[in-house]
């Protein structure tokens, strides 16, 4: 079989043909330059995708079918044909801009140098402004594609970062490429464009991910908040604190008395809590006596964890023992204060009772109602 010719010839050509060149003409000589340079830059690509596709068996690297890009897709997914005319595009962009701004960069700056060279004896401000348009439109020209140039190349290796996997986090993506979140979405949607990951590739805004194939990975559910405890009421705060009160006294007499001013508490409370017309009537018991009860049944179980029992101390400790008794009997009274509408009503109750006995000759002769 007939070996296959390069097409690179530019690529080949002798240095020494080019100094001859560049002695006959300087800018002719600069541009085949710059062309070579360009033809083996192509060629080495173009040998390592060759290098990279003998690595995959023919089925996958689709021989007997018609060549798609020289530079390889990872994953093997074919890219829309729209993507592949993006991409073609863009490298001819970048190669016309490089070369043809080389170029007229090159030519405009022999223009003014030949301008400037004969200043004292001739000057034409038409050529003069031509060079000046020639060398900052081939300098931007040549910006311009060297700038793509670069695009072109941190596609490429966000393609060999992916390689075959279905998704990857942008993040995970851009630390691996080593740009920053803006560059990085910005190329990573030109490499998109391009065709670069498959014809089915998208990001997921959701996840911050890039799907090359498959369904996009599910965002984590919020963790479902612990439900809130049941607040407080204020009579089980108040019941509590009695009992922590308790707790922290170790006098037995003084426990005996406060485990009774806990249970006519608890009596008081249930009844409050039945009646909410009863509550009305124990406005000051919730607001005076209770609080200055706990305040000195505090006081008390600080008093007695001192070290030292002097005279002040012990006589607190006698006037807050000797109190305890006036608090049961006000809370007891207090009790027997929330049933004072209950006998009332008994009472009413009896009378009317008594009256229709009475009245309907049920109760006997000698029965008379009470007044």
């Amino acid at each position: 079989m007939e070996p296959r010719r390069s097409k690179h010839f530019l690529a080949h050509i002798p240095t020494i043909a080019l100094l001859v060149l560049f002695a006959m003409s300087p800018w002719l000589g600069i541009l085949f330059f710059i062309l070579r340079a360009i033809d083996r830059d192509a060629e080495k690509k173009e040998h390592e995708n060759a290098e990279y596709s003998s690595d995959f068996r023919p089925q996958d690297t689709g021989a007997g079918q018609p060549a798609r890009d020289t530079e390889p897709v990872y994953g093997h997914d074919v890219p829309t044909a729209e993507q592949q005319n993006a991409k073609k595009r863009h490298k001819t962009l970048t190669s016309l801009c490089t070369v043809f701004g080389g170029i007229f960069l090159v030519v405009g700056l022999a223009g003014l140098a030949d301008i400037i060279d004969m200043w004292g004896y001739w000057f034409d401000w038409g050529e003069f402004l031509t060079a000046l348009a020639q060398t900052i439109g081939g300098g931007a020209a040549l910006a311009m594609g060297l700038r793509m140039k670069q695009a072109r190349k941190l596609e490429r290796q966000l393609d060999k970062i992916v390689g075959t996997r279905d998704n990857i986090p942008l993040d995970e993506l851009f630390a691996a490429a080593g740009i920053d979140a803006d560059r990085g979405r910005a190329a990573v949607e030109r490499a998109i464009d391009h065709g670069y990951f498959g014809a089915d590739a998208y990001i997921d805004n959701r996840t911050g991910t890039l799907v090359v194939r498959g369904a996009a990975p599910q965002p984590p559910r919020p963790a479902e908040p612990a439900p809130a405890p049941a607040p407080e009421d204020q009579y089980a705060a108040l019941q509590r604190q009695l009992r922590q009160a308790n707790d922290a006294i170790p006098d037995p007499v003084m426990t005996a008395k406060i485990s009774r001013l806990e249970d006519v508490s608890a009596r008081i409370f249930a009844l409050a809590k039945k009646d909410p017309d009863k509550k009305a009537q124990l406005q000051k018991f919730m607001d005076y006596y209770l609080p200055t009860a706990l305040k000195l049944l505090n006081t008390y179980a600080q008093l007695s964890a001192q070290d030292v029992q002097g005279t002040n101390i012990t006589e607190a400790k006698q006037s807050i023992e000797r109190s305890m008794d006036l608090l049961i009997t006000a809370f007891e009274n207090q009790l027997d204060k929330l049933f004072a509408s209950d006998a009332l009503d008994v009472s009413t109750d009896i009378a009317a009772l008594e009256g229709m006995l009475n009245l309907d000759g049920l109760t006997g002769g000698d029965f008379a109602p009470r007044s």
